[in-house]
């Protein structure tokens, strides 16, 4: 049992040792999201979040809640999977983080060629580790 726990605490350690700052937990985020990592990706969320998806391959309304959220973004990694594709080029745009206590504060664009994504994640201080706690992502046409 103990092993067990040692195997399970060290394979975790790598995700939350990321986490311990907004930066680091925003890049981490990003980098297991781009590698479609759903593990990983999986951990960055708290229980309560709540999340506006940015267009029609998503849920249209709030989503709320941890499972709800990731069964919306399980589906999608399941469809691009479908396609071929093992990971996603997400490259943000004037990323800004702005920090009140707890609390960050992530902005930042995602650019196409006829598409400008706009995504705004909050991060709560949980303990030792920083968690989503809502996610808005929406889409403009250029």
């Amino acid at each position: 049992m103990r092993s067990l726990l040692l195997a399970v605490a060290l394979v975790f350690a790598p995700a939350l040792a990321e986490a311990s700052t907004p930066d680091t937990a925003v890049a981490a985020f990003l980098d297991a999201f781009r590698s479609m990592d759903e593990a990983r990706f999986d951990t960055f969320f708290a229980p309560e979040v709540s999340m506006f998806f940015p267009d029609s391959r998503f849920p249209q309304g709030r989503v709320d809640g941890k499972d709800a959220v990731l069964a919306a973004f399980h589906s999608f990694f399941e469809r691009v999977g479908e396609s071929g594709t093992n990971s996603l080029t997400i490259v943000p745009v004037e990323q800004n983080i702005q920090y009140y206590g707890e609390v960050a504060i992530v902005t930042f664009r995602l650019e196409s060629d006829d598409r400008i994504g706009r995504r705004s994640i909050v991060f709560r201080r949980m303990a030792d580790d920083w968690l989503i706690v809502h996610f808005h992502a929406s889409a403009i046409e250029k």
